[in-house]
């Protein structure tokens, strides 16, 4: 969410008004890439550790350029927050690169700042990282090898954001927000506008305990195919998608009187990105020593 937040959640909540869908709120990434580190640091370089202030206070930065309102920054970047599955088809099926994406999307006369581009803001920003993990290798001086290193903290963190928005099951569909208008409702899910921000920002402030989510997060592992761990993890998350409407129905993710299930439900999606994001660094770091 904004870093300027002037208001509480709950006021905001109690006065109707409207907040941005963004994924997790403050909390909730800063959670994400707080245990990542937590997991992945004995299996990192040691300069990793030692920025985790750095790289928690990264997991919000794309959402901090959301303040530059209708910039050609905020245009671009917004729709890499999300990637409604309902626009593409299964989430197997995604070409490996974002050109390849969008000239497909275009072919099919789908608006790209309505399909979202978030399995690519991920992906790329892993490049991002293992190259320069690489560059810190291979770098012939001091200065360079600073550099080099700084650029691997940004990355590492920004990587991390974009791997909460990929857990977060309403960020990869239309009905990312309440269901959709005009879309077939015969479960009769929920249409209120608020159910996102309730469900990643006021539940878990109100619920989530850190702790909790800690046991639940594993020991970081080499990816043998980042691409297929990516996709896998988007499918995971969307596959989530109507239970957690089923869930909201049953008076899961009320913030103010919060119930074991929903509670053990978002912990488990909380942490299972902290261990995924701890398993990219990882394995980012471990490719970095292999010839591109």
């Amino acid at each position: 969410m904004r870093a300027k937040f002037t208001l509480s959640l709950t006021i905001l909540l109690a006065l109707g008004m409207t907040i941005p869908s963004l994924a997790w709120g403050p909390k909730g990434h800063f959670m994400i890439n707080r245990l990542a580190i937590g997991a992945a640091a004995p299996k990192l370089p040691n300069f990793m550790n030692a920025a985790s202030k750095d790289l928690i206070y990264n997991a919000i930065e794309p959402d901090r350029w959301r303040e530059e309102i209708n910039s050609p920054l905020n245009l671009a970047q917004a729709p890499e927050h999300f990637f409604d599955v309902e626009y593409w088809g299964s989430i197997s099926t995604i070409p490996a690169d974002r050109l390849s994406y969008t000239t497909k999307i275009a072919e099919q006369r789908i608006e790209l700042s309505k399909a979202g581009y978030l399995p690519y803001a991920l992906l790329e920003n892993y490049g991002r990282l293992r190259n320069a993990f690489r560059m810190w290798r291979n770098a012939k001086t001091q200065d360079d090898r600073a550099s080099a290193q700084a650029n691997a903290i940004h990355y590492a963190g920004v990587l991390g954001h974009y791997v909460g928005d990929a857990t977060m099951p309403m960020h990869l569909s239309v009905h990312s927000n309440g269901w959709a208008s005009g879309y077939p409702n015969p479960k009769n899910f929920t249409m209120d506008r608020m159910f996102h921000s309730r469900y990643e920002t006021a539940y878990v402030d109100a619920a989530i305990s850190e702790a909790e989510v800690r046991t639940k997060v594993t020991a970081p592992v080499g990816l043998e195919n980042v691409f297929v761990a990516v996709k896998e993890h988007l499918s995971k998350a969307f596959a989530e998608l109507e239970p957690i409407y089923e869930m909201e129905k049953a008076g899961e993710f009320n913030p103010i009187s919060p119930r074991q299930k929903g509670t053990d439900f978002i912990a488990n999606e909380l942490a299972r990105g902290a261990s995924m994001l701890s398993s990219l660094w990882y394995t980012a770091w471990l490719e970095s020593a292999e010839t591109p």
